[in-house]
């Protein structure tokens, strides 16, 4: 039983990597052709770009939500190796945005909560929420 969830889990694990590869290229070319194109850019093909974009993050999301994907949040990630130096291997496989796996960085990039600014400011938007009525918020709508 224990193998098979693993192999789902890898499997799932596999399928999203390949989906966020997709999305992130999309992305990047569209990054690109509003950098470099503009000019020959037409409103058309700016929705189109966005489309695509959109049709991607709603099968991550699909993906996601499947009954068969087993639930990543009950997955546990404990660093094993926390060094202060550069490591080569882990900037390449993060594009040069994580060259060290240290003390410091690792509570920011294993966080499950909100940062508690966001949280609180999270929390103020929902008693204001719940503070005026849903009459109110329909004419601020």
């Amino acid at each position: 039983m224990q193998q098979r969830e693993e192999k789902q889990l890898e499997a799932s694990i596999d399928a999203l990597i390949t989906r966020v590869a997709h999305l992130k290229n999309s992305l990047h070319n569209f990054i690109f052709k509003l950098e470099n194109e503009y000019d020959r850019l037409t409103w058309p093909s700016v929705l189109d770009n966005f489309a695509l974009l959109s049709g991607q993050l709603n099968t991550i999301n699909k993906l996601l939500k499947n009954e068969k994907t087993p639930s990543f949040r009950s997955q546990v990630i404990i660093p094993l190796l926390l060094s202060p130096d550069r490591d080569e291997e882990l900037a390449k496989l993060t594009e040069q945005r994580v060259p060290v796996f240290s003390h410091e960085i690792v509570p920011d990039h294993l966080r499950t909560k909100p940062d508690p600014e966001v949280e609180e400011q999270e929390k103020q938007l929902s008693t204001e929420a719940a503070r005026i009525g849903p009459e109110v918020a329909q004419v601020k709508v």
